[in-house]
């Protein structure tokens, strides 16, 4: 599969919010914090398979905050509220709708739902939730805001050369 790269990321981002995003690849797994995560679940076409991005919460509100103007004191507010507020919600949908044209470089990933808990997480999806052929590991600092973990979970996708 071909790899997301930390360029394409932060560029895709930090135009999306106008401010200085910046993606930093890194070798290994992060070790699992206490963190809540927020999972984008994705189809990849034309080879029908999925691609999860699993994101600390903090990270996700504060691109959806900054997305719709809310300030980084404003984001922690909204993200301790149970469940999600609807503008903070929608706001990380969007973010993660968009981000479908940098999580990949193989055919073309539609963003299908996003989900706080992996219990709901279905179908091709929960096997590479369970399974990943592919990983790829991004820490995120956001200028002005929260930062954090971006991970990006896939199939095995044959080249075509």
């Amino acid at each position: 599969m071909s790899e997301a790269t930390p360029f394409v990321l932060s560029r895709c981002f930090t135009q999306l919010i106008s401010r200085k995003v910046t993606f930093v690849q890194t070798p290994l797994a992060p070790p699992d914090a206490k963190i809540k995560q927020i999972f984008g679940i994705y189809n990849l076409l034309p080879h029908n398979t999925a691609i999860i991005v699993k994101a600390d919460l903090p990270l996700m509100g504060s691109l959806g905050g900054a997305l719709v103007g809310l300030p980084d004191t404003a984001v922690k507010e909204h993200l301790r509220a149970a469940p999600l507020e609807e503008l903070l919600r929608d706001a990380i949908n969007e973010v993660l709708n968009i981000a479908s044209a940098a999580i990949t470089n193989e055919g073309r990933a539609v963003f299908v739902k996003m989900v706080t808990d992996p219990t709901y997480i279905d179908g091709a999806a929960g096997k590479v939730y369970l399974k990943p052929d592919h990983r790829s590991y991004f820490n995120v600092q956001i200028d002005g805001y929260q930062g954090g973990k971006f991970n990006i979970l896939s199939q095995f996708v044959p080249s075509h050369s």
